[in-house]
C-alpha cells in the first residue's frame, strides 16, 4: 500500500482549509446585507422603493436598485453621500457599521452582469 507524499496531504488540507474559509466568510457578508436591508427599510421606505420588487405608492426619492445602477455609485461615494445634508432627505444618524451595511446593500442590488434584465 502506498501512502500519499507529505506535499500532496499537505496541497489537499490547503485547498480544503481556503474553501472551508470562503464558504464561513459569504454567511457574515450576507448577513451584514441582511442589517443592510433591515436599516434601509425602517429608515428610507417612506421615500425609496428598497428592494428589487416594485412596491405602491409615490416615492420621493429614486429607487436603491436605481442608485445601484448609476456609474459613479461606489462604496466611497455611498459614505458621502450618506453623510451629507440633502434639502429633501432627513440628516441620517448612522453609525459606522450600519452606514457600512447600507451601502453593502445597496451595492449588492448592482447588476452581475450587463444587459441582464
Amino acid at each position: 500500500m502506498t501512502f500519499p507524499s507529505r506535499a500532496f496531504r499537505s496541497a489537499v488540507l490547503g485547498a480544503l482549509l481556503a474553501v472551508g474559509t470562503d464558504a464561513s466568510a459569504a454567511g457574515p457578508a450576507e448577513d451584514h446585507r441582511i442589517r443592510g436591508w433591515a436599516i434601509a427599510t425602517q429608515l428610507c421606505s417612506q421615500c425609496h422603493v428598497i428592494g428589487r420588487a416594485s412596491q405602491p405608492g409615490a416615492f420621493v426619492g429614486p429607487a436603491f436598485v436605481r442608485v445601484a445602477e448609476m456609474p459613479s455609485t461606489t462604496g466611497p461615494a455611498l459614505a458621502v453621500f450618506l453623510q451629507s445634508h440633502h434639502a429633501r432627505m432627513p440628516s441620517l444618524r448612522l453609525d459606522r457599521d450600519e452606514m457600512d451595511a447600507v451601502i453593502d446593500y445597496i451595492l449588492s442590488l448592482k447588476r452581475a452582469g450587463a444587459g441582464l434584465p
